[in-house]
């Protein structure tokens, strides 16, 4: 009798991989994973950025939103952290751009930088999050985060996370202050 089920199954084995195999949200999901093991090792060559977090926001076909988050041991002031956030975010949406096989996944080709959910947090020598209990005289941040186009940078007030918004500006507006600092620098 175990022999007819053993053939039964043997049998059966061809067909069950009709019930596994890999859907379209497991080969997207693959495809944003590559890009992020080359961008983080890429980010931690240039800038020092070890990664936190990652995410993604999908219609269960296209990533509407990808979600990024990075530490630097770097103390950083608003200044600073802009130039960071704008070199980093810019190394991002090139890399998609040039990604021909992610770009089926994408909801927007080019990806914009109003579809990222992207942040650097300031971390001490144990790895935890700075708490400079609140502004200081050299305008340094706890964290820096694009969200729906916008920049925030914000300092932490307590250990309870209670945040303030140093300042904020939109991403273009961000790329413009560069763009002049550049364009300043160049001229002297």
């Amino acid at each position: 009798m175990d022999y007819k089920l053993n053939f039964l199954l043997l049998l059966m084995l061809p067909f069950t991989n009709m019930f596994f195999t890999e859907g379209p949200y497991d080969r997207m999901n693959d495809q944003k994973e590559k890009l992020y093991k080359a961008y983080f090792a890429d980010q931690f060559k240039k800038y020092n950025l070890t990664p936190s977090m990652t995410g993604s926001g999908s219609n269960g076909k296209q990533f509407k939103l990808l979600n990024i988050g990075f530490n630097t041991k770097k103390s950083l002031n608003i200044d600073e952290a802009r130039r960071l956030l704008l070199l980093s975010v810019k190394d991002l949406l090139d890399r998609i751009d040039r990604d021909d096989y992610i770009h089926p996944f994408l909801i927007e080709v080019p990806f914009p930088a109003k579809r990222l959910d992207y942040e650097i947090n300031v971390v001490g020598i144990n790895g935890m999050v700075e708490f400079p209990n609140g502004p200081t005289k050299d305008n340094k941040i706890s964290y820096v985060q694009l969200m729906n186009g916008i920049i925030y940078y914000m300092v932490f007030t307590t250990l309870e996370a209670e945040t303030i918004i140093l300042h904020k500006e939109t991403y273009e507006e961000a790329l413009d202050i560069i763009a002049k600092e550049n364009q300043h620098h160049e001229n002297k």
